[in-house]
């Protein structure tokens, strides 16, 4: 049989899953192992997982399985999320995203009293496939087979108002929308309501100003945008670190985007960084690549990536309160004219930022 196994986000990898059961269904069956997300990818390369599972696409799970359906004969999700009702909640959303031509079944958090879900009558069968292979191997899951149900629509129209529902969010964590950290959950009812692709009301939330700030300029499609609760990376790992080697190479600027990193950065030999998450993200997944950051910060820090590593070679430039995203923008166009250059020289680019920002520093840190 062939089956496409999509992963979901580090945790599953970090705690030792996704090893174990693709090499259980890869004994008997041909597997192709997918993964997308940003940090999903950097357990990846910390497990040293890079030739098994393919990180090579940043799509969610669901373009994932809808670009298979051709080339399997039964989709996977193999997920672990933050509890059972979470995680039965994000494989709600994934189903009910689903052309529903594959069957599609659920192995969420499997190391830890987990479940095996349907989401559709005909995949019942599958389901009770995938259990009795679990069940008869060395590692003897026994995980419940469970029907789900798949999410309602999450959106709704309401005359020029569009409302996006979320779930699986607690009090106290932040929540992002493309990256870009809005604010603070206070309450299990959560949504976010925009007009004409701008935010214009939030519930559950308290709002980040700041945050809604950088979106001012971009337009939200609540229907297709990433929205993502608390920590990014929620198990401990040990990072794989590349070392680096310095070499002439093309440049490339992140500016409050690091979950695109892998996309943003093919090719370039160092990477300039704008505000203080995108920072902390980015190179803590550039040190996986031996790839060196100028970082511009400006202290107002989020959290939402704990024990994270910092590439050799990088300079971290903090400046005053609410300028990085000023110094950024200028940074880009005064500097760069608008454009990537090809090829750099670390010192003498260092330099340029340096006097170019010298007004509104506060700190330089070298690695």
């Amino acid at each position: 049989m062939r089956i496409g196994i999509i992963l979901h986000g580090p945790e599953i990898v970090d705690v030792g899953s996704a090893r174990k059961i693709i090499g259980i269904f890869n004994k008997e069956h041909d597997v192709t192992a997918k993964l997308g997300g940003t940090m999903g990818r950097t357990a990846v390369l910390d497990a040293g997982l890079e030739n098994v599972i393919d990180i090579s696409r940043g799509q969610t799970p669901s373009e994932t399985i809808n670009a298979m359906r051709d080339d399997i004969d039964l989709a996977i999700l193999l997920n672990h999320g933050k509890t059972l009702d979470t995680g039965r909640y994000f494989g709600s959303i994934v189903a009910s995203r689903l052309d529903n031509e594959v069957p599609f079944v659920h192995i969420e958090s499997p190391d830890h009293n987990g479940r095996i879900i349907y989401y559709y009558p005909h995949a019942k069968r599958c389901a009770e496939f995938v259990s009795n292979l679990l069940t008869g191997n060395d590692e003897n899951y026994n995980l419940p087979v469970e029907l789900g149900i798949p999410e309602p629509s999450f959106v709704r129209i309401d005359g020029d108002r569009i409302i996006r529902r979320i779930g699986g969010g607690f009090r106290g964590e932040n929540i992002r929308l493309d990256g870009v950290v809005i604010g603070e959950i206070t309450d299990s009812d959560i949504e976010i309501e925009c007009r004409d692709g701008k935010i214009t009301g939030l519930k559950g939330i308290k709002e980040k100003p700041h945050g809604i700030e950088k979106l001012k300029n971009r337009r939200i499609d609540l229907l297709t945008a990433r929205v993502k609760t608390g920590g990014i990376r929620r198990t401990k790992s040990r990072p794989k670190i590349v070392d680096i080697v310095s070499s002439p190479g093309k440049i490339a600027i992140i500016d409050h985007a690091a979950e695109s990193t892998f996309e943003l950065i093919k090719g370039a030999g160092l990477v300039i960084t704008i505000g203080d998450d995108t920072t902390t993200i980015a190179a803590d997944i550039l040190a996986r690549l031996g790839v060196p950051v100028i970082g511009i910060i400006d202290g107002d820090i989020d959290g939402v990536l704990k024990n994270t590593v910092v590439p050799e070679g990088s300079i971290i430039i903090r400046v005053m309160a609410g300028f990085d995203d000023v110094v950024g923008k200028e940074l880009s166009h005064e500097l760069m004219r608008g454009k990537q250059p090809l090829i750099f020289d670390k010192d003498e680019l260092t330099s340029k930022i340096l006097a170019f920002a010298e007004k509104y520093v506060v700190e330089v840190t070298y690695y």
